[in-house]
């Protein structure tokens, strides 16, 4: 396949301020068609309308407003240091650049690829999940009243192995950004490996959520469980592993229960605070197979389970799920499960609430609950994950967004995002 992608816009010491101007006129857009974004979304993926107006539709409008501000001041040619003047480091676009983003939270990755790699000068070639295409196909509409010129911003459609493949394998593609699962993270790593193009990886997740005796333990399991379930559990970053100090655990458990049961569950269409199907039948049979492996496993069943809520005889809608006694080598500890699932373990010591939230594969986010500012701070530095937070702090709009070991390499976001689209260059002399 031969991507479609003409020259980059001119480049100067700092961004050029057309090239910020373009960036501000698709946020202007989005904007104003924001509705019709949230709408999109969720017919095409299941979020519930508030969720896909407030959250999935407002991210992306997030992301691009910060990639401004971190645009007007980002230099891309500097002096090395004052000792040595002659030393300049100039920071260039890449090229062409494949971006392949899922079906989760479609504009929030389409965002963060997007707008950072033709801000700093790339061209892109975007294919979004087969699953959820639409999206994207507004977006490009946006980009295009917004006037980019033609051949810097390309959509392609297609599935992952047939389209994906072909990008990551082309000669002409200088780097490849995916966000998605392990499993097709590495596979894009190997295609892309025979050219040794750049290749950024947001990936899979299985967030431990520490919550100390010291918290306001109402408020902790509230939020937590809330968080767990957004999206219908359907984040990467879904803090799905809850580890509950032993001496409040039975009641924390007690509140998780409340919690998952008062849940609604709905229909997308409809405005509230319930949530809405899985994305997919082969989504729907993944969740129920693992819910039924946690029951076979032997951890304690105490909300939810196996099949459809009440009130539900057709449609991928899954009962917000709640396992107690779970230990952290039971595949529902282990593997990401994608779904309104939440893995509940004791623990006695702050040493080994640390030890079980690192023995996994990820590394992508952690939580932490807390009525101590100290051990709050001190035990985030110990956590092997690569974004930390605390008591419900959310993150910050422009904050980099990625994760250690299995969850990926790179960060999205902010600077980080626009240098992730960007090879140094010395000048000496």
């Amino acid at each position: 396949m031969q991507p479609r992608a003409g020259p980059s816009l001119p480049g100067a010491k700092r961004l050029p301020k057309e090239r910020i101007a373009y960036i501000r006129r698709i946020a202007e857009i989005y904007e104003s068609r924001l509705d019709e974004m949230a709408k999109t979304i969720s017919m095409e993926m299941g979020a519930p309308i508030k969720l896909a107006r407030e959250s999935q539709a407002a991210a992306g409008l997030s992301h691009t407003k910060a990639f401004i501000a971190a645009c007007e001041n980002f230099e891309v040619e500097e002096v090395l240091s004052p000792k040595y003047p002659n030393q300049t480091v100039v920071h260039e676009p890449i090229g062409v650049c494949g971006l392949i983003t899922p079906w989760n939270w479609p504009m929030n990755q389409i965002t963060l690829k997007v707008i950072p790699a033709i801000a700093v000068g790339c061209t892109v070639v975007l294919k979004p999940s087969e699953i959820a295409p639409m999206s994207a196909m507004l977006f490009a509409e946006f980009v295009d009243q917004a006037g980019l010129p033609k051949g810097v911003f390309n959509l392609v459609n297609g599935e992952g192995p047939v389209v994906g493949e072909a990008l990551s394998q082309h000669p002409e593609v200088d780097m490849m950004s995916f966000t998605g699962s392990t499993r097709a993270g590495t596979a894009v790593s190997r295609a892309a490996a025979a050219t040794v193009k750049r290749v950024s990886l947001e990936l899979g997740g299985k967030s431990p959520n520490i919550v100390f005796a010291d918290s306001d333990l109402e408020k902790a399991i509230s939020r937590s469980l809330a968080h767990c379930f957004e999206n219908t559990g359907q984040s990467c970053n879904a803090p799905t592993r809850m580890l509950v100090e032993r001496s409040v655990y039975d009641k924390a458990v007690e509140l998780a229960k409340k919690a998952a049961e008062s849940t609604k569950v709905g229909d997308p269409a409809q405005e509230g605070d319930h949530i809405g199907p899985l994305s997919s039948s082969i989504q729907f049979e993944k969740v129920q197979a693992l819910i039924q492996k946690g029951i076979d496993e032997g951890a304690r069943l105490v909300a939810g389970g196996t099949g459809r809520p009440e009130g539900f005889t057709e449609g991928d809608y899954v009962k917000p799920t709640v396992f107690a006694d779970v230990n952290n080598n039971m595949t529902i500890a282990r593997e990401e499960i994608f779904g309104p699932v939440l893995a509940m373990i004791p623990f006695d010591t702050e040493e080994e609430a640390i030890a079980i939230a690192n023995d996994t594969p990820y590394g992508l986010a952690a939580y932490i609950q807390t009525g101590s500012p100290e051990r709050a701070k001190r035990v985030a530095r110990k956590l092997r994950a690569g974004m930390i937070q605390i008591n419900g702090t959310s993150r910050a709009p422009g904050s980099p967004f990625g994760g250690y070991k299995q969850s990926g390499n790179g960060r999205e976001g902010g600077k980080w995002g626009l240098e992730d689209f960007m090879e140094v260059k010395l000048i000496s002399g």
